[in-house]
């Protein structure tokens, strides 16, 4: 499965679109692996609008589920990431080329909180490797702009301990 491949697909299928979770992780160095996409839409698709481009798209257990192409399936968000709104991942996005192509992942800093807002054990190794790998690079005003209660705090805790 070539994550880069279907990530440059995705973003000229859907334009508007900013790469957050483990394929944000990954780009940021993160060593691991991960069975899906999310992705962060800046204007909601409708079922119909996703397979006229190709996408496959049912209910499993009750839920939506959204597969590309060749089977990667993709989890959309169109509101919020964890509590950062859409419009606050999309004004924060990072660039980066992918197949000489531009593709937007979301900032070191809001994927840092939305990873500790989720604190699965998962989020908390790519937490672990994100400030040993970045913990320099955070940029403190645009965490203090996005985060609840302590969550600066301690993120900076976590940097300190690991950077």
């Amino acid at each position: 499965m070539n994550l880069d491949r279907t990530a440059v697909q995705i973003a000229k299928d859907l334009k508007q679109v900013v790469f957050i979770g483990a394929y944000a992780a990954i780009q940021y160095g993160v060593a691991r692996s991960t069975r899906d996409i999310d992705i962060a839409l800046a204007t909601p698709k409708t079922d119909e609008e996703f397979e006229r481009l190709g996408y496959n798209t049912y209910q499993e257990r009750g839920k939506k589920v959204i597969r590309t192409r060749n089977g990667i399936k993709i989890d959309v968000y169109t509101k919020d990431v964890s509590g950062i709104l859409i419009r606050e991942i999309f004004a924060s996005a990072l660039t980066v080329r992918k197949a000489d192509y531009p593709i937007r992942i979301m900032c070191l800093e809001a994927l840092l909180l939305a990873k500790m807002r989720a604190g699965r054990p998962q989020d908390n190794d790519d937490i672990r490797q994100l400030c040993k790998l970045r913990g320099k690079a955070i940029r403190w005003e645009l965490v203090e702009s996005m985060a609840r209660g302590l969550e600066t705090i301690q993120l900076r805790q976590y940097v300190s301990a690991l950077s």
